[in-house]
């Protein structure tokens, strides 16, 4: 989780380590699933990347494409920011703000992405950011979302449920975060023009990894 409704300065340089305890490499995993889609992208919209471990992979997968990240945390920007290496940070622009404030939508963009950060708004928030991003996309245009989720069948929701209140208390306790439960960011993608294409899911459902389009 990282972004919009917290402030991750406080626990930056521990996340990674933190996010391995609890999950292994499942998250690390789920965030590359789709970088297929980013190949041909040209211009790249990142928000709550985070210690920029997939920025780091985007930029090698992808020679040419420009990136903008948004992130509200100056020390996961400063992560990220070590993590490009010298011949590409002409690639890459760092906004440090609220992903609500309105002057990073400089579209189009043919590729969007945000890996945990979509949990932490609450339902206003993640409708008004996600119809902000569908319409800064290109027709056509993909979003690779990674996010938590609350699966069918009752003992795959039950281990949702305990993993999401424990992690909701962590945050909140650590950076700040209000919110303190999902926000229905599939209706909300659905409703903003965009069609799923593919997904997985891991840990018993509680990760899924997805990759939108923007409708035509």
């Amino acid at each position: 989780m990282s972004n919009a409704a917290m402030n991750a300065d406080r626990i930056a340089t521990s996340y990674r380590w933190l996010e391995y305890a609890a999950f292994g490499l499942a998250l690390e995993h789920a965030r590359f699933d789709f970088l297929g889609y980013a190949a041909e992208a040209t211009r790249v919209l990142i928000l709550g990347e985070g210690d920029g471990r997939f920025l780091a992979r985007l930029l090698g997968w992808n020679r040419r494409a420009s990136v903008v990240v948004i992130d509200t945390s100056a020390r996961m920007i400063d992560l990220a920011q070590r993590r490009v290496p010298a011949a590409e940070r002409s690639r890459v622009e760092f906004h440090q703000m609220d992903a609500m404030a309105s002057d990073w939508a400089n579209g189009p963009f043919d590729l969007a992405v945000t890996h945990f950060f979509l949990d932490v708004l609450d339902n206003h928030e993640a409708a008004a950011v996600i119809c902000k991003v569908s319409a800064a996309l290109a027709p056509g245009g993909y979003w690779l979302v990674t996010e938590f989720q609350e699966p069918d069948g009752s003992a795959r929701q039950l281990h949702a449920r305990v993993w999401l209140a424990a992690m909701y208390a962590f945050f909140a306790a650590t950076t700040g975060l209000k919110t303190s439960r999902l926000p229905p960011y599939r209706d909300s993608l659905a409703r903003c023009g965009l069609t799923e294409l593919d997904y997985r899911e891991r840990r018993l459902g509680l990760i899924r990894s997805q990759v939108w389009r923007k409708n035509r």
